[in-house]
């Protein structure tokens, strides 16, 4: 092997698994492929279900018209907040129509429900085994990560979707799961944009720097901006120190600390009367992370309001403020994976 080839093999082993910033933010986000296999488009109204680890598992895919076989779509995964199916999650966040217009694959994943649970809080309802919180995923130990990676993989075997682009968000308890999966899945995820939801699992081993937001309500009435005390569906767990320990602020910490951000303080600082964006932009792989504070948010942020007697704290919107799939978008469409292409 002659020295000018070890020296082009190091590289392209060098940049594999990078994180590389695109131009395409807020655009359209097919890129053309010269795959011409079809595919069969999948029923939007319609659960896709599996046995993973003796669970039945659940998700539904939209795919927008505009796309084809020849298209290299991203992808987005969604994930409900505890006690939100995936359909429901789908017709409140509005994610999928969002889609439409970036050109972006979105599947909607749905987490565990166990009938007759005996749990006193949290049980009986859709949950992410995220850490202290949520009730069935939490007390039956389910992997989903596991889940999680298997059903990005039968959507990228199935659907013409572009690898180095693959985006988490969520809401609440399914902004806590994105982050894990951040975490222990950086592998395949390129980056996550999520509301109203920290880390709580810190299983970093392996983990490769990879782009985190997270946008959070100073007055968010569940998972407190200053800590989530009041928080945990499983009882013992309200009075969990990490729980009282964690807020919005240092979880962007939490994050810059795993992704060897240079700097102490944050780099990034853009004041702004609805909200605020904090984080830093000199982290390892040419990762960010970023913090997007709403000043009078509470735990919903999303345009739509979602209100019922059972859990008021989800209630009102953003009531037109702001667009939250957009600053998510502006974010995750930003990063593409560097990958070795052999």
């Amino acid at each position: 092997m002659n020295t000018a080839f070890a020296i082009f093999v190091l590289i392209l082993f060098t940049l594999q698994g990078c994180i590389s910033q695109t131009n395409s933010a807020g655009g359209n986000g097919i890129l053309e492929s010269d795959d011409k296999n079809g595919f069969d488009r999948p029923d939007p109204d319609v659960y896709e279900c599996f046995d993973y680890d003796n669970w039945n598992r659940c998700f539904i895919t939209h795919i927008p018209e505009s796309i084809n076989e020849t298209s290299r779509a991203p992808l987005i995964v969604e994930l409900h907040g505890w006690a939100a199916s995936a359909f429901e999650t789908r017709d409140h966040t509005e994610v999928a129509q969002f889609a439409d217009n970036v050109g972006a694959i979105v599947v909607h994943a749905e987490g565990i429900i166990v009938a007759n649970s005996t749990l006193d809080m949290g049980g009986n309802e859709e949950a992410w085994n995220a850490g202290y919180c949520c009730g069935d995923a939490l007390a039956f130990e389910i992997d989903d990560v596991g889940y999680l990676r298997e059903v990005i993989r039968l959507t990228l075997e199935r659907y013409p979707i572009d690898e180095n682009r693959v985006y988490l968000t969520g809401w609440s308890n399914g902004c806590m799961m994105a982050q894990r999966m951040a975490l222990e899945a950086s592998d395949v995820i390129t980056a996550v944009a999520c509301t109203s939801g920290y880390l709580s699992f810190h299983e970093a081993e392996g983990y490769s720097p990879i782009p985190v937001m997270e946008i959070h309500g100073f007055l968010d009435e569940n998972t407190q901006y200053t800590n989530t005390i009041n928080w945990g569906l499983v009882d013992e767990n309200r009075r969990n120190l990490e729980s009282m320990q964690t807020g919005a602020v240092e979880n962007m910490y939490d994050w810059a600390n795993y992704n060897d951000c240079e700097s102490s303080l944050p780099d990034r600082n853009e004041p702004g009367t609805i909200y605020s964006i904090q984080g830093f932009t000199e982290c390892g792989n040419d990762s960010e992370v970023a913090l997007i504070t709403v000043h009078a948010g509470g735990h919903n942020l999303y345009g739509k309001d979602q209100c019922n007697s059972d859990y008021v704290w989800n209630c009102l919107g953003n009531q037109g403020l702001y667009d939250l799939n957009q600053l998510q978008w502006d974010f995750l469409s930003r990063f593409s994976k560097v990958v070795n292409d052999e």
